[in-house]
C-alpha cells in the first residue's frame, strides 16, 4: 500500500498548500491532484515540527496511528479518511481522501441535530477503545501543558505562545482570584488533575475535537487531523477541550450539549469524570477566553466572551469546591 502511494504521489499533476491547519501549527498540506485526476490531501509530518508537536512530544503520531493499526480499529461510523502512510525524506507523508466537502465550511453553525450525530459517532468510538492500553500516544501531561505559562518561554518566536502569555497574564488579573488562584497552581502543576483522571476508565480521545475537524457524510461522521493530541484519557476529556473550544458554532447552549453528551453515553457516562474534565478543558483554554472577553477589539464579541468565561469560572469554582470529585 505504501508503494502504490508513493508511486501514485510521484505521478502528481498538481500540488496546493491547503489551510487545514488553522494557522496554529507548522505543518504542510496539500491538495494533490492525481494523474487520474483524483484529489487526495497529503499532510507532510516532521518529528517535533512545530510548537505544538514539540509541546507534546509527538515525534509522527499520526503515522504511527496508522502504522500501528489503531485507526483500523476505529469503527465504521467515524471516516477517519486516511488512506496511508509514506516515507517523506526527513518524516512522512499522511495521505487522506479529500472529504472537504463534508467537513463543516467555515462561519457556519452546526444545528443541534447535527451536533448530536457528532456526538454519537465519537461515543461509538470512545466505546470501541474502552479498557485499552495504547502506549506512545499523547499523554495526559502534556495535554495539561502545552498551552501552559511555560509555552511563551519554550517557544519565545512563535506568534500564539506570545498570545498565551498574554493570555494567562489577564486571566491573572481579571478572574477572580478564589478560582484564578487555584487553577493557576493547578496549571503550573498538573499532577493531581493528571492522576485522578488516570484512576478512570480510558479510551482513545481524538484529542483535537472540533468544528474545523468534523464533518458529516451521509451516514457517517468525518474526523480529520489525528494525531499529536490524540491519547488515551477518559472520555469526558474529549467532551470538555470540545465543549471548551466548539460551542461558539453550536446552535445550543453549554449545558444542552453536555445533556446530549450524557444522553447519547447512557449507562457509561462518568459525571465525575466530566466535572474534573471541564476544569481541565478550562486549564487549557482559560487564556484565550480571558483574552477574548477583555482584549477582543470587536464589542459584541468582547460581550459574548465575557459570558463564556463567566459561565467557566462558575464550572471551576464547583469543580475546586468540591474536588475530589465523588
Amino acid at each position: 500500500m505504501d508503494t502504490e502511494l508513493r508511486t501514485l504521489l510521484d505521478g502528481a499533476v498538481e500540488r496546493r498548500p491547503i489551510g487545514l491547519e488553522d494557522g496554529k501549527s507548522g505543518s504542510l498540506v496539500e491538495r494533490v491532484t492525481l494523474a487520474g485526476g483524483d484529489t487526495v490531501v497529503v499532510k507532510h509530518i516532521r518529528p517535533d515540527g512545530d510548537w505544538i508537536m514539540r509541546a507534546m512530544h509527538d515525534e509522527g503520531r499520526a503515522a504511527a496511528l496508522w502504522r500501528r493499526g489503531i485507526l483500523a480499529k476505529v469503527p465504521p461510523v467515524v471516516d477517519h479518511a486516511v488512506l496511508g502512510v509514506v516515507d517523506d525524506g526527513d518524516g512522512w507523508a499522511l495521505v487522506m481522501r479529500d472529504v472537504g466537502d463534508h467537513l463543516i465550511p467555515d462561519g457556519r453553525a452546526v444545528t443541534r441535530a447535527e451536533n448530536r450525530r457528532l456526538i454519537a459517532g465519537v461515543c461509538a468510538m470512545h466505546e470501541a477503545f474502552a479498557g485499552a492500553a495504547l502506549g506512545g500516544l499523547a499523554s495526559l501531561v502534556d495535554r495539561y501543558t502545552v498551552l501552559s505559562r511555560l509555552t511563551p518561554q519554550r517557544e519565545p518566536d512563535e506568534g500564539v505562545p506570545r498570545l498565551i502569555g498574554l493570555g494567562w497574564s489577564i486571566f491573572a488579573d481579571r478572574v477572580p482570584g478564589d478560582v484564578a488562584g487555584p487553577l493557576l497552581e493547578l496549571l503550573d502543576d498538573p499532577t493531581e488533575l493528571v492522576e485522578w483522571l488516570a484512576g478512570r476508565e480510558q479510551t482513545l480521545v481524538h484529542g483535537d475535537l472540533k468544528i474545523p475537524n468534523v464533518g458529516l457524510s451521509e451516514d457517517r461522521v468525518v474526523l480529520v487531523d489525528w494525531g499529536t493530541q490524540t491519547g488515551m484519557a477518559p472520555a469526558a476529556v474529549e467532551w470538555g477541550w470540545y465543549l471548551a473550544i466548539s460551542a461558539g458554532r453550536i446552535e445550543a447552549t453549554r449545558e444542552e450539549i453536555l445533556d446530549d453528551v450524557r444522553a447519547a453515553e447512557g449507562e457509561r457516562h462518568d459525571a465525575a469524570a466530566l466535572q474534573a474534565a471541564l476544569l481541565g478543558a478550562f486549564l487549557q483554554l482559560g487564556w484565550n477566553k480571558a483574552l477574548d472577553a477583555h482584549e477582543h477589539p470587536d464589542p459584541a464579541v468582547r460581550a459574548r466572551e465575557e459570558e463564556d468565561l463567566a459561565w467557566w469560572v462558575r464550572k471551576a469554582r464547583g469543580a475546586l469546591d468540591a474536588w475530589p470529585p465523588d
